[in-house]
């Protein structure tokens, strides 16, 4: 009797994480930066990415990974700033190009990771530096 008991709860208990595991699979869209585009993570702040939505129900494909901290964007690009693999000594920076029309490669174009000196001639020379850091994930 006391195998069959044990046996229900050891299925009671591999449904209960197999829905737990599920349901954190989905994305939390936290912000749309404009477009196609959005702030996603998975978890926490930390899997924060900037995320190309691929069709209706909202998945998305990474453009760049995390952790990203803060973008900002005006009708041609979107910029970031990035700590790889939530490594906060280290900040990296992306141009990232918008696509207003649907695309199958949405990382094509990106640039980065680039220093912030790498950054701020790449913003002279694609005269965005007026484009701020206006959104901070905290």
């Amino acid at each position: 009797m006391n195998f069959l008991i044990m046996e229900k709860y050891f299925k009671i208990v591999i449904t209960l994480a197999l829905i737990s595991s599920f349901s954190s699979c989905n994305d939390i869209k936290s912000n749309q930066i404009i477009g196609r585009y959005y702030l996603v993570a998975v978890d926490t702040k930390d899997d924060m990415s900037i995320g190309y939505e691929v069709d209706e129900s909202g998945n998305t494909v990474d453009v760049v990974p995390e952790t990203i901290f803060s973008v900002g964007n005006n009708d041609k690009y979107i910029i970031a700033k990035q700590h790889p693999n939530t490594n906060r000594k280290i900040t990296n920076y992306f141009i990232i190009p918008i696509y207003k029309e649907y695309t199958y490669f949405p990382e094509k174009g990106v640039i980065g990771p680039i220093s912030l000196n790498e950054f701020i001639e790449k913003q002279k020379e694609l005269n965005i530096s007026t484009v701020t850091f206006d959104k901070t994930i905290k």
